[in-house]
């Protein structure tokens, strides 16, 4: 490795213990994995800066994108998983044991799961490979053989593929892109109710591509639930920083910590 390289920053998904030790259950065998150690024998550098994925997409998104300014601010990241980067008076909060943020296990229904969610049960409803899962249901019902041959040229839980058999013509799709729009709309406005940011940045794969085709749909729904003081000095937009939140983020760190 280079010897121009000082320090490396690196953004997981899961929790991310003080040690640079990982849990993440999106990723099979990552069950406290020291990912801090193993970057630190691969590049042959000791200062390694390891952070969970919401604090460095929150960071990512004050420093370079969205959230630019502000000093309450979440972004809520839909991808894979499901999960919100929390800034709070300028700082990023992790929690008293690293998990905060993690939108996915909140339950928006009436009815408590008979069983325990090993994901999370917001997870279950609006994540990429739910979105697929939720698409293919819904044309096998309504029996459209377009769409069910758009959707077997797509991999299993394929969300990306999706979406560009919508934008493709595949009409159908957009009842359910609809459905999970205001799904994510009640999310965003739990957040707001609950902590008051000055913006709520829709970021992952999953979010950025329903908020640039049904912000209305989000914004709509999050206006019927939202408190209302709240919602109205809260900014509803999506990142334009895509997957960069987390590099940046990341990169933010190692020049807070380590120096430029």
């Amino acid at each position: 490795m280079s010897r121009d390289l000082s320090a490396w920053g690196s953004a997981s998904p899961g929790i991310v213990k003080g040690d640079g030790s990982v849990w993440a259950p999106n990723i099979r065998g990552w069950r406290w994995v020291n990912l801090a150690s193993f970057i630190r024998g691969r590049l042959g550098i000791g200062n390694v800066t390891l952070v969970d994925d919401r604090v460095a997409n929150i960071v990512g998104e004050q420093w370079m994108g969205e959230a630019k300014g502000a000093r309450n601010a979440v972004s809520l990241i839909l991808g894979t998983g499901v999960a919100a980067g929390l800034l709070v008076d300028g700082k990023p909060v992790s929690g008293a044991s690293g998990v905060s943020g993690a939108v996915g296990w909140w339950l928006l229904g009436r009815n408590t799961p008979r069983r325990r969610s090993a994901r999370g049960f917001l997870e279950s409803e609006v994540s990429g490979p739910a979105l697929f899962k939720k698409t293919r249901r819904y044309c096998l019902r309504i029996r459209d053989e377009g769409c069910l041959r758009a959707l077997s040229q797509c991999s299993p839980g394929d969300a990306e593929c999706v979406f560009k058999a919508f934008d493709n013509g595949v009409s159908a799709i957009g009842v359910v892109l609809r459905r999970e729009a205001s799904i994510i709309g009640v999310v965003v406005a739990n957040i707001i109710s609950i902590l008051n940011p000055e913006v709520v940045v829709l970021g992952g794969g999953l979010g950025v591509e329903v908020g640039r085709r049904f912000m209305d749909v989000v914004i709509t729904t999050a206006s019927k639930v939202a408190q209302p003081y709240s919602l109205r000095e809260c900014r509803i937009t999506v990142s334009k920083l895509g997957y960069l939140s987390n590099i940046y983020g990341a990169a933010k760190l190692v020049i807070d910590t380590h120096g430029s």
